[in-house]
């Protein structure tokens, strides 16, 4: 029985979206952690949204949660690119 090789990711298949990749994800890693130190409820609430129930937040750490969540979502996107389908 022959083995089927691996289809490619998307990352082997266009080489220089790496460096672009890598670099995007490092910025957003960035942004998040600097969202963090500022407002360090947001990080709990981007995990738990229901948890603003019983903490006493701002609209400001609602915003940012929002902001992690989306910036997470797209770190995952953008590392998913590395993975063959």
């Amino acid at each position: 029985m022959r083995r089927e090789r691996p289809a490619p990711s998307v990352l082997d298949l266009c080489p220089r979206l790496r460096h672009r990749a890598r670099r995007a994800t490092i910025a957003i890693r960035r942004l998040v952690d600097a969202l963090v130190a500022d407002f360090p409820d947001s990080a709990l609430l981007a995990r738990e949204p229901g948890v603003a129930e019983w903490m006493d937040t701002t609209p400001y750490d609602h915003v940012a949660a929002d902001l992690i969540a989306s910036a997470r979502a797209l770190s995952d996107a953008l590392s998913a690119l590395d993975d063959s389908p």
